[in-house]
C-alpha cells in the first residue's frame, strides 16, 4: 500500500481545525464569484478553498516558484477553475498568462472559454470588474511590459518549445519570459509528464536543439519540452529562485499510473475529484453498452431509432431546444470517409422496410425469447419498441424524421477536405460547429470520426456512440488493453457529460431518475455505446477500462421496490382509500392588481451621513469626556417617483436583478405577468412609474446631490420590494382539495432503482410486518424515524386494529395549497382505528442542514413543506373528518422528524397514540 500523502490530504486535515475559528480563510472572494458567469459546484468550491488556503501566508504551505496540480475528472469544470485562478492571480498583481496543451483543437476551444464573450461557453461575465475597475482580457502572441489587463498567450507545448529554442522575429523569447512573473496553465497535463526518470544508461542530449513537431513522441515532450523547458527554464528560470514568483498550474483527469510520478506530485496535487465521485454525485449520464450481432447498417439504424425516440420524449415533456447527437467511430480515416458516404446514402433513401429487424427484435422480446442484446440497453430497446406499438406509430414516420434530420447539412466528418496529411484535421468552421453542438442554431446531428474527439472536447448532448468496425484493432494479449480500447474509453468520457433539462422541481443539471429507471425521461440521462458482439475479449477489455476509471460503478446494484404480496392480498389494500390532491390553476391569480400593490406599497431608503463619536473614559467620573461627536444634524425626507430614476441606473439595476436565478426581473416573466412590451415600460405611469419612493437624507440635501451608487441601491431595493410583493400574489397554481384514490393507483407498479449496495437495510423490512415495502433504502434520518415508530408500535397496537408504514419511492405526490408546489412525503402511515375511523399520516424526516436561523424548520428552505403538513392537519384532521361511505378518514401531516430537534414531532405524534 502506498504511503504517499498528497497536498490536498494535508490541507483537508488542517481545514477541519481552521474552519472552526477562521472560516473566512476559505471564503471565495466576491471578485471571483461576481466575475464568473456560472456558480461553482460543491467540488469546485472545495478545489478553490484548497487553492486559496494554500496561497494564504498563514498556512505556511506556499512556495516560490509555485507548482500545483488539479486532478479532476473530465466534465467536472476544470476550465472554470482555471478562470477563477486567473482572476485570483490578477488580483495579486499578475498580468501575464500562458495556456498550453498538447493539441491545437484544445487551444482553440479554450480561447472561446476565455476570450470570445459572444461564445455560449465563455466563462466570464460580459464585463470583468475588480476594485471598481473594468479589466480587459485578451489574447496575445507577445507580452506587453506593463499591461493594465490580463494577457493570455494560447499555444501548444510544441510551439512553446520552438518559440524558446528556435529564435525568430516577433515570437516569445526566453529572456522575455525571465523578465516577467508568469502564470502557466497546463491542460491535459497527463500527456506532458508521462515519465520523470531516465532509465539506467540512457543518455540525454539537450544541447542538440531541433524543432519539435506537433506529432512529437511522449518521450521528446517529457524530456525536452516538459522537464527541461517548462520546469527548469521557464518555471524555475534556469535556477533563479530568489524573487521568482512564477506559477505553474497543471490540470488533468488522469495521472499516469507510475509510482515515481505519484511521488513527484505528492506535494503538488491540491485538489482531487475523480470520475467515480463525479458519477456518484449524479452530474453525469449513466453508461449503457449495447453489443449485438447486428451488422453495421442495423447498428446505425438502431442508434438513429434511439435518436428519434429521445426527440419524441423531449417533445412529450415540453423540453425545448433539445437535439440528440450521434457519433460514428471508424477504424481509419479512409474508412471514415467511406462510412460517411454510406450513411448519407442510407439516410437519403431510407424506407420503413429498413426497420424490419426492429420488428423481429420486438417479436422476440414480447414472446420472451432470448435475443442478442445485452447489458442495460435491452430494457431501453424494449421501451422504444413498446412506445412505437402503444402509440400506433408507423415506421414510415420514423424514416421521414431520419431523412430530414440526417441530411448532409446535419452531418460532419472530422477531416477537412483540404487536409493532405495522414492525420485527422478539422478547419475553423468545423471546430466552431463541434464546440457548439448544444446551440439551438447548430444543425449538426451526426459526427463521423476516428480519434479526433477523444480528448479536449466539451459536449453535453452526445447520447449515442456507434463503433462501425469489427475486431479488436490492436493488442494481442489478454492482459494488455489495446490502445484503441483506451481511446474508446476516452471518447465515452466525453459523452457522459450530462445534458441539463428542467423537470418538475428536480435539479436541472443533475440526474433525476436514478430512483425511477423506468421513467421515459431516463433515456435523456443515458449514453449508449453500440458495438458488434463478436469477441468477448474486446467487450471485457472495454468494461475493464471503464470500470478502472470509474465509468462503471461496482458499488451499485439494481433493486425492485414493491408492496409485499401479503399486503396486496389484504382487504385493507383492496378497500381502503389513498387520499391525494392535484395541482390546479389559481382562481385568485388576477385578483390583486398593480393598483392594489401600489395602494399598500411603502419604500423608505435612508442615506446615512457622516457619524463619528470619540470619547475618553474617565474612571474618576461618572460621565465620560466627549472629544468629538459628529452626527447627522437633522434629517429630511425627499419624495420621488420610480419614473424619476435615470434610465441608465434603472437598466443597470434590472440587469443585476435579472441575472439572479428565478428572478421575476427577467423580461419574459414580466411580459407574462405585467403585459409589458419592453423593460422600459416599467417606468411608465400606468405600470410602476407613479410608485412613491421616500429617501431619508441630511437636511439641505437635494436629489441631484445623491450619488449614482446610492441611486443604484435605491433602485435595486425598490425592485426587490416590488418583485417580492408581486411574487407573493401571482401563484399560477394551487393545490386543490384532497380526493380519494387507491393503493393500486399509486403503488401497484414496482419501482426499479439503482442504489448503493451498502445502503440496503434488510432488517427493517424483514423484522417489521407492518413495514409493507419489500426493500428499504434510506438516509440515516429515515432509518431513525422507522426505529422511532418501532419503539412505539406497542402503543399503536393498543389503539388501532391495523398498522401499515410505507416508504414513498417517489411515486405519490401532493401539492401545497398556496402555490401548487409538488411534495413527495417520504412516508405514509396508515392506521385503521377500532372506532371505524382510518388515518392517513404524512411523515417527512429531515436532516439538520435544513434548519433555519432560529434552529427550527419553519424559516428554512424546506419550511413551506412543514407548513403544508400543518395545513393538512388543520383541514382534514381532528374533528374535520372526510366523510366517505365507510369508514371516515382523518388526514394528518406531522411536523418534520429530526433526531436532534424532535420535540415538535413527538408532541403531535403522541396525539395519535393518546387521543
Amino acid at each position: 500500500m502506498s504511503t504517499i500523502k498528497n497536498l490536498y490530504e494535508i490541507i483537508n486535515t488542517q481545514k477541519i481545525a481552521v474552519k472552526n475559528f477562521a472560516p473566512e480563510t476559505f471564503a471565495i472572494p466576491r471578485y471571483i464569484t461576481d466575475n464568473l458567469k456560472y456558480p461553482f459546484f460543491n467540488w469546485q468550491v472545495e478545489a478553490m478553498e484548497n487553492f486559496l488556503y494554500y496561497n494564504n501566508p498563514k498556512s505556511n504551505l506556499s512556495t516560490n516558484p509555485t507548482h500545483l496540480m488539479f486532478n479532476m475528472a473530465t466534465g467536472t469544470g476544470k476550465t472554470m477553475i482555471m478562470a477563477a485562478t486567473i482572476l485570483c492571480y490578477y488580483n495579486k498583481g499578475y498580468r501575464h498568462f500562458i495556456f498550453f496543451v498538447n493539441q491545437n483543437n484544445i487551444v482553440d476551444k479554450t480561447e472561446n472559454n476565455f476570450i470570445d464573450s459572444s461564445h455560449n461557453k465563455y466563462l466570464f461575465k460580459d464585463k470583468i470588474v475588480i476594485d471598481n475597475r473594468t479589466v480587459d482580457i485578451g489574447k496575445v502572441d507577445l507580452f506587453s511590459d506593463n499591461p493594465d489587463g490580463i494577457e493570455i498567450k494560447f499555444t501548444t507545448i510544441h510551439k512553446l518549445y520552438n518559440d524558446i529554442h528556435i529564435q525568430k522575429e516577433n515570437q516569445t523569447s526566453l529572456e522575455d519570459l525571465w523578465s516577467k512573473d508568469i502564470i502557466m496553465l497546463a491542460d491535459e497535463a497527463h500527456h506532458l509528464n508521462t515519465d520523470t526518470t531516465k532509465k539506467k544508461g540512457e543518455q540525454e542530449d539537450l544541447d542538440l536543439i531541433t524543432e519539435m513537431k506537433a506529432g512529437a513522441s511522449e518521450k521528446d515532450i517529457e524530456k525536452k519540452s516538459w522537464e527541461h523547458t517548462i520546469i527548469n527554464l521557464v518555471l524555475k528560470k534556469n535556477g533563479k529562485l530568489q524573487g521568482n514568483k512564477n506559477v505553474l498550474l497543471e490540470f488533468t483527469a488522469t495521472i499516469p499510473a507510475n509510482e515515481q510520478v505519484a511521488k513527484k506530485y505528492e506535494d503538488k496535487i491540491i485538489a482531487k475529484f475523480g470520475l467515480k465521485e463525479f458519477l456518484s454525485a449524479g452530474y453525469t449520464k449513466e453508461i449503457n453498452l449495447i453489443s449485438s450481432t447486428l451488422q453495421k447498417k442495423e447498428r446505425t439504424l438502431q442508434a438513429l431509432l434511439f435518436n428519434w425516440y429521445r426527440h419524441k420524449i423531449a417533445i412529450k415533456y415540453g423540453i425545448v431546444n433539445f437535439k440528440s447527437v450521434v457519433l460514428f467511430r471508424s477504424k481509419t480515416i479512409a474508412e471514415s470517409a467511406q462510412d460517411y458516404e454510406e450513411f448519407l446514402d442510407l439516410t437519403g433513401n431510407i424506407k420503413s422496410s429498413d426497420f424490419d429487424f426492429v420488428k423481429t427484435i420486438g417479436d422476440q422480446i414480447f414472446q420472451s425469447q432470448k435475443n442478442n442484446l445485452n447489458e442495460n440497453g435491452k430494457s431501453r430497446t424494449e421501451q422504444v419498441i413498446k412506445f412505437i406499438k402503444d402509440n400506433n406509430i408507423n415506421y414510415g414516420e420514423i424514416a421521414e424524421f431520419i431523412r430530414s434530420s440526417f441530411a448532409s447539412k446535419n452531418t460532419i466528418i472530422t477531416n477537412s477536405k483540404t487536409n493532405k496529411t495522414q492525420k485527422e484535421k478539422t478547419d475553423a468552421d468545423q471546430e466552431k460547429l463541434l464546440n457548439s453542438l448544444e446551440d439551438k442554431n447548430n444543425n449538426i446531428r451526426a459526427i463521423f470520426t476516428v480519434d479526433r474527439l477523444t480528448e479536449g472536447w466539451d459536449v453535453l448532448n452526445l447520447f449515442d456512440i456507434v463503433r462501425l468496425y469489427q475486431g479488436q484493432n490492436a493488442g494481442g494479449s489478454d492482459k494488455k488493453t489495446p490502445e484503441s480500447t483506451t481511446k474508446e474509453k476516452q471518447l465515452i468520457g466525453r459523452g457522459v457529460r450530462y445534458f441539463p433539462f428542467e423537470y418538475n422541481d428536480k435539479i436541472k443539471n443533475k440526474r433525476k431518475f436514478d430512483d425511477d429507471l423506468n421513467h421515459e425521461l431516463r433515456i435523456l440521462e443515458e449514453l449508449f455505446y453500440y458495438t458488434y458482439d463478436e469477441e468477448s475479449r474486446y467487450i471485457s477489455h472495454l468494461k475493464d477500462e471503464l470500470r478502472k476509471d470509474g465509468f462503471i460503478r461496482d458499488d451499485r446494484t439494481m433493486k425492485t421496490f414493491a408492496l409485499k404480496p401479503e399486503f396486496v392480498a389484504s382487504e385493507f389494500y383492496k378497500n381502503s382509500k389513498v387520499w391525494y390532491n392535484e395541482k390546479m390553476p389559481n382562481p385568485n391569480r388576477q385578483k390583486k392588481t398593480l393598483h392594489d400593490i401600489k395602494r399598500d406599497f411603502v419604500l423608505k431608503y435612508t442615506i446615512r451621513g457622516l457619524e463619528l463619536n470619540e470619547q475618553e473614559i474617565d474612571f474618576d467620573k461618572t460621565e465620560d469626556i466627549t472629544k468629538i461627536n459628529l452626527q447627522s444634524k437633522g434629517l429630511t425626507t425627499i419624495g420621488i417617483q420610480f419614473k424619476d430614476i435615470e434610465k441608465h441606473i434603472f437598466r443597470k439595476a434590472i440587469s443585476i436583478k435579472s441575472k439572479q436565478g428565478g428572478s421575476l426581473a427577467q423580461f419574459q416573466k414580466l411580459k407574462i405577468e405585467l403585459k409589458i412590451e419592453s423593460l422600459e415600460d416599467l417606468q411608465n405611469s400606468h405600470f410602476l412609474g407613479d410608485f412613491d419612493i421616500n429617501i431619508v437624507v441630511n437636511k439641505n440635501t437635494k436629489v441631484e446631490d445623491i450619488s449614482s451608487q446610492d441611486m443604484l441601491g435605491i433602485t435595486t431595493k425598490f425592485l426587490d420590494t416590488f418583485f417580492g410583493e408581486l411574487d407573493s400574489n401571482i401563484a399560477t397554481h394551487v393545490g386543490g382539495n384532497f380526493i380519494s384514490g387507491s393503493f393500486e393507483q399509486f403503488f401497484a407498479e414496482p419501482k426499479v432503482k439503482s442504489i448503493q449496495a451498502n445502503n440496503l437495510d434488510d432488517s427493517i423490512t424483514r423484522d417489521n410486518q407492518w413495514y409493507i415495502i419489500n426493500e428499504f433504502v434510506g438516509t440515516s434520518e429515515e432509518k431513525q424515524m422507522v426505529d422511532f415508530i418501532k419503539s412505539t408500535i406497542g402503543n399503536l397496537e393498543q389503539k388501532y386494529k391495523e398498522i401499515y408504514l410505507l416508504r414513498n419511492e417517489e411515486v405519490y405526490k401532493i401539492y401545497d395549497f398556496e402555490k401548487g408546489r409538488g411534495f413527495q412525503p417520504d412516508f405514509l402511515l396508515f392506521l385503521k382505528g377500532k372506532d371505524k375511523i382510518q388515518y392517513q399520516i404524512f411523515i417527512e424526516p429531515k436532516g439538520s442542514q435544513f434548519l433555519g436561523s432560529n434552529n427550527s424548520f419553519g424559516d428554512g428552505k424546506e419550511g413551506w413543506k412543514e407548513k403544508f403538513l400543518e395545513q393538512i392537519t388543520a383541514k382534514y384532521g381532528s374533528d374535520n373528518l372526510i366523510r366517505a361511505e365507510n369508514p371516515s378518514y382523518r388526514l394528518i401531516g406531522l411536523p418534520f422528524f429530526n433526531i436532534k430537534n424532535n420535540d415538535k414531532f413527538k408532541k403531535e405524534y403522541s396525539k395519535i397514540i393518546t387521543s
